[in-house]
């Protein structure tokens, strides 16, 4: 089953969202950094361990770029096209 999360930053905090990804229930932040000019998905297990910390990189709509390597087969895709974050 797929799960699709929109992707809606605000200007007071971090978005951020939970989710199980490969089994693994994660709580995912995704910071912006100024210098860099782009997010950054941070994803922790429910202990607070990092588990990736990882540049957002767009999925073009016939391919996709998985984020969450670590948790793999489970996989989390943002597509820039729809602005949401797939995961499975």
């Amino acid at each position: 089953m797929q799960e699709r999360i929109v992707f809606t930053p605000g200007m007071d905090e971090p978005f951020s969202f939970m989710a199980t990804v490969g089994g693994v229930s994660i709580q995912a932040t995704l910071p912006y950094n100024i210098y860099a000019q782009r997010y950054y998905l941070k994803l922790q297990n429910e202990n607070g361990d990092i588990i990736s910390f990882v540049p957002v990189v767009p999925s073009p709509d016939n391919f996709d770029i998985n984020l969450a390597l670590p948790l793999a087969p489970g996989k989390i895709v943002y597509r820039a096209s729809s602005n949401q974050f797939e995961i499975s």
